[in-house]
């Protein structure tokens, strides 16, 4: 993440403060407090529409898309937080002073709508176990309560007008993000592509590689970017991204290697051979280190898809030397067993190690640190594999004092919750486990404690019934 990228963002929520100077002898804190906190979530709404274009200007100004993915989900919870306070702390004093019914209470109306639609559906897109295709059509309907909100702002009488300078401002990221939402809408994902035919379909245990021929232009992309794609098939038809297995070729042709993981990419290798793709340029910023320099690169799984297009452009006579650390259930299952080989044979300076699971084989900072030697610390890593595994090995290298600036890596990832595990985890230290708690009620259920126990207040409950049952009976005595 670019650091002007996060300067920008922090100054553009500067300028709405001077309402605290301008106005803070006509109105409470509360109130101005109130408004800022609206127009802060109408800023940082516009710009995440802004950001959903994917537009280059927007990897220029805050990095690579994978980047762009982690700021958009905190910078949506920060607006949907601030917006959640202007709700609660409502200015109603300076409310009823300065509205009077008309489009006062339209404006009103919409705000309402646009707060509780945002709200819903924002927590909504933190929830990861909601399908995707539900996730995707709703998430897209964040923009018409966002074109609400606009319009709430501009007529909704306050302190200051639209055409001030505050107003102005604001407006101007309202525009932003309208005009955004209208493109998304209008264009899509189809009206930014290029169009391909699927070529060759092979099918490799659990991984499918796609070969595709363009019908028109091609796409642009750099080796190791990712691409969104869609098929013209019957439940295929949704947009997913996926790294680029191949790098930029003389025929245009593209590649790509597919693991099947999850309901989507389990019916890719249905796909029929003609059938129409839709294609994106290529994103992200996963690029090739400098060829001059040893480097260690790390692959798990599918994960070793963007390695293939690295090695594509080397043409052997590099100075540096390279490691690949592949990470695979078995070496014989892998489907890139023979480009490994055929790699290794024409690039000299490519040195492939696999580390087989079904072995109790792993790949482990100690052990990198212990092939390496004494100029580990000064080798470049590039990871991609399963999230787990790279955090792990990032822990492990930091407690060796590897530079982990020097890592590489990229989130891959266009949907994310909030991991609430560090929050969780030190907790769930002080709650008991089921088994725990079953093992101390039987062992005290066991013990001659729990029998004086029950034993005691056995003798307590038979003594107040036979109290109960006396008194009954003499009452019903003096009755008759």
């Amino acid at each position: 993440m670019k650091p002007i990228g996060l300067i920008f963002l922090f100054a553009s929520a500067l300028p709405p403060l001077l309402i605290f100077s301008q106005y803070g002898g006509q109105a409470d804190f509360g109130a101005l407090m109130s408004q800022y906190l609206g127009m802060l979530a109408l800023i940082f709404m516009g710009l995440l529409q802004v950001m959903a274009t994917r537009v280059k200007g927007v990897e220029l100004l805050f990095g690579p898309l994978d980047r762009i993915y982690v700021l958009h989900k905190w910078l949506a919870i920060i607006a949907i937080a601030a917006l959640f306070l202007h709700e609660t702390i409502d200015a109603e004093a300076l409310s009823r002073s300065l509205r009077g019914g008309g489009l006062a209470d339209l404006a009103e109306e919409l705000g309402e709508i646009a707060y509780y639609g945002i709200l819903a559906l924002g927590i909504g897109s933190l929830a990861t176990f909601i399908p995707y295709q539900i996730w995707r059509w709703t998430h897209r309907l964040i923009g018409i309560f966002f074109v609400l909100g606009a319009l709430h702002f501009l007529m909704i009488p306050n302190l200051f007008h639209w055409y001030d300078p505050i107003g102005l401002y604001v407006s101007t990221f309202c525009l932003l993000g309208v005009m955004s939402f209208v493109y998304l809408t209008y264009k899509g994902m189809k009206g930014r592509s290029k169009s391909y035919e699927v070529e060759t379909v092979e099918i490799y245990g659990r991984t499918t590689t796609i070969t595709l021929k363009p019908l028109g232009t091609p796409i642009s992309h750099k080796a190791g970017q990712f691409a969104y794609v869609s098929f013209e098939q019957a439940g295929l038809g949704e947009v997913h991204p996926f790294t680029i297995a191949s790098a930029p070729r003389a025929d245009n042709k593209i590649r790509f290697c597919i693991s099947a993981l999850g309901d989507y990419t389990s019916r890719v290798h249905q796909l029929q051979l003609g059938t129409k793709a839709h294609l994106s340029d290529g994103y992200g910023g996963f690029r090739p280190i400098a060829s001059g320099r040893d480097q260690i690169w790390i692959a798990g799984g599918v994960g070793l898809t963007p390695f293939l297009a690295w090695a594509q452009t080397l043409a052997g006579d590099e100075g540096g030397q390279i490691f690949l650390y592949y990470g695979v259930r078995n070496k014989f299952e892998t489907p890139f067993l023979e480009e490994l080989e055929e790699l290794q044979k024409r690039l000299p300076n490519l040195h492939v190690q696999y580390f087989e699971s079904d072995m109790g084989e792993y790949i482990e900072a100690r052990l990198l640190k212990i092939l390496q030697g004494t100029y580990f610390n000064t080798m470049p890593i590039a990871f991609c594999g399963p999230k787990a595994m790279r955090k792990q090995l990032m822990r492990d290298l930091k407690a060796l004092r590897y530079p982990l600036r020097q890592f590489h890596y990229e989130e891959f990832q266009m949907r994310s919750g909030i991991d609430l595990q560090p929050v969780l985890t030190p907790l769930m230290r002080y709650v008991p486990k089921y088994h725990d708690v079953f093992a101390l009620a039987k062992k005290w259920m066991s013990s001659l404690r729990y029998r004086r126990f029950f034993r005691r207040w056995r003798l307590h409950v038979l003594a107040s019934v036979s109290v109960f049952r006396a008194a009954y009976h003499g009452l019903r005595g003096l009755k008759g």
